[in-house]
């Protein structure tokens, strides 16, 4: 079976979404191809689940008449579809995936929808509320109309566990500086524990500060006697420098690691023990790839459906251990570091020690 799936951006919701394509998988024979903003396309790079990947500049494109038309026209070429299925929910996503050929068009129903006047370009509808766990969105909207789901109805526990098989890493394609360096902490004599600190996110609040990630660091090296911090940074290489530079000063082994790609950044995220940082792209995938990771939270507990900034913490958790900013303002810099050691040493250290019994 043909599947188009249209998922545009952005990086966490791209992340989340292509989850659950093990899953798929595990069904039957599904050849599944992506419509995805070129920005984006190198997260879904080399998944064993996905046929083909149509990246194009649909942020720019959709800005003008002409890009439409470009885009109608390239759909149009993309042959039939079994099924496609938005799992975006935004006009300019249902837009494209009207323009691809097919009997069968799935998305949110208008309860459900980002954007209520998508809904209206759907032939198949999916009802669950907008502010639903993000998982169950996921999975109601890719699986309902699956055959084997309506020949016997499932639920997404059957499919979840499956979800660090949905996306790949080009390993013949990773830097020798990046292979040699997490090689050479592999086969140290004495095991070293190793972090990765994200330190930048889409808005000011989701970003932790650098002294109380040095502080976090320290409570960690005090604990495990044997650690190594990596620096991830995208944009601001000057807060990197000046992290690297504060646990140096602590005497703390660290790396301010080079700008990434998606193929890099997912082979890093796949070689540390655990991942710290605020509700991001990249704490998404860290738990997409199995690795641990400890996300932090803003306060918030209500939402009007569409803000990001107040959003229920039941719609997002993905599973990994997190922590939630007690303050009355939505943001994460007041979450004090011994906090998240508490939530490390509980909760991650355990799983880490299975792991390592398990070898």
């Amino acid at each position: 079976m043909r599947v188009a799936i249209v998922r545009l951006s952005a990086f966490g919701d791209i992340v989340v979404s292509s989850s659950m394509l093990a899953g798929l998988k595990a069904l039957g024979d599904y050849q599944v191809e992506w419509f995805v903003d070129e920005r984006f396309s190198g997260i879904l790079e080399y998944s064993p689940c996905i046929t083909k990947i149509h990246a194009l500049p649909f942020k720019k494109l959709l800005k003008s008449i002409g890009g439409l038309l470009e885009i109608r026209k390239y759909c149009k070429s993309c042959g039939m579809f079994d099924i496609v299925i938005d799992m975006q929910g935004l006009i300019k996503s249902a837009f494209i995936g009207k323009c691809l050929e097919t009997t069968k068009f799935v998305g949110f129903a208008k309860e459900g929808v980002r954007e209520y006047f998508a809904s209206f370009f759907y032939t198949h509808k999916v009802a669950i509320p907008y502010d639903s766990n993000i998982l169950e969105r996921n999975f109601s909207v890719l699986f309902t109309y699956t055959r084997e789901f309506q020949a016997n109805p499932f639920t997404l526990e059957r499919i979840l566990p499956l979800h660090t098989q949905s996306l790949g890493i080009h390993y013949h394609a990773i830097p020798e500086s990046l292979n040699t360096h997490f090689s050479s902490l592999n086969n140290m004599q004495t095991k070293h524990y190793t972090f990765l600190f994200v330190l930048e996110a889409s808005i000011p609040e989701k970003m932790y500060p650098i002294e109380k990630y040095a502080s976090l660091a320290l409570l960690l090296q005090g604990f495990l006697q044997h650690c190594h911090f990596h620096i991830l940074w995208h944009d601001d290489v000057k807060k990197a420098d000046s992290l690297y530079t504060l646990l140096k000063k602590h005497g703390l082994l660290a790396t301010k690691l080079d700008k990434l790609d998606f193929n890099s950044l997912k082979f890093c995220l796949r070689q540390v023990d655990c991942v710290v940082g605020g509700d991001t792209g990249v704490t998404h995938l860290a738990w997409a790839i199995g690795t641990n990771c400890i996300t932090l939270y803003g306060n918030n507990t209500t939402t009007d459906g569409k803000n990001m900034r107040s959003t229920k913490l039941e719609r997002v958790l993905l599973g990994n251990p997190y922590v939630v900013s007690q303050s009355m303002q939505f943001e994460i810099a007041s979450i004090e570091p011994r906090i998240i050691f508490e939530t490390f040493k509980h909760k991650v250290y355990a799983a880490l020690q299975n792991e390592e019994e398990n070898l």
